[in-house]
């Protein structure tokens, strides 16, 4: 299957954002645990400069930066792995995550407090990382990807609160279909 009719597949099933974000956690966690074990000193001086942009990025309130660096942070924990199959993968996945076959990552940047914790998260993890403690970086990561599912499923109830805000405002919606006219 061809990365075009697979991104195609993905775009059609309404699920593929949970399902993605579901292998990644059961990737992230892993992946970030063997980083903290595996990572050279270069390593952690590029996973530092992709959280440094990510930081800058946050403080000049850049959301489109931002998501960005987030995106270069985490497939630096996967290089850091030093698993060029976890790498190949998780590239095209990010790949596909930038042209929004998942989601809008930056979208959840746009979300009240969402940046915030994320920043921290990152931060945690970044020092898990540095620090070379695998299970402490396997939590953080697992943890960050939990967020951003809650986070995700929140920007879904507020687009459904919205949209029932609209119909009501036009009048559309508040009568079944078949009913009207019916006393």
């Amino acid at each position: 299957m061809s990365s075009e009719t697979f991104a195609s597949l993905l775009r059609a099933h309404s699920d593929s954002a949970y399902d993605y974000l579901e292998f990644r956690r059961l990737l992230a966690g892993q992946a970030s645990a063997f980083a903290a074990q595996r990572a050279t000193p270069e390593d952690i001086a590029l996973l530092r400069a992709a959280l440094a942009k990510m930081e800058a990025a946050h403080a000049g309130n850049d959301s489109a930066a931002e998501a960005a660096a987030d995106a270069e942070f985490h497939l630096g924990v996967y290089r850091a792995t030093h698993n060029v199959v976890m790498v190949h993968i998780m590239a095209r996945l990010f790949e596909m995550q930038r042209q929004g076959v998942f989601f809008d990552r930056q979208d959840l940047y746009l979300r009240r407090g969402v940046r915030d914790g994320f920043m921290r998260q990152h931060q945690a993890l970044f020092r898990a990382l540095e620090a070379g403690d695998a299970a402490a970086a396997r939590a953080s990561a697992e943890a960050h990807l939990a967020s951003i599912v809650e986070a995700l499923r929140e920007v879904q109830r507020a687009d459904q609160r919205r949209e029932t805000s609209l119909r009501r405002r036009d009048g559309s919606g508040l009568v079944a279909k078949g009913r009207r006219g019916a006393a």
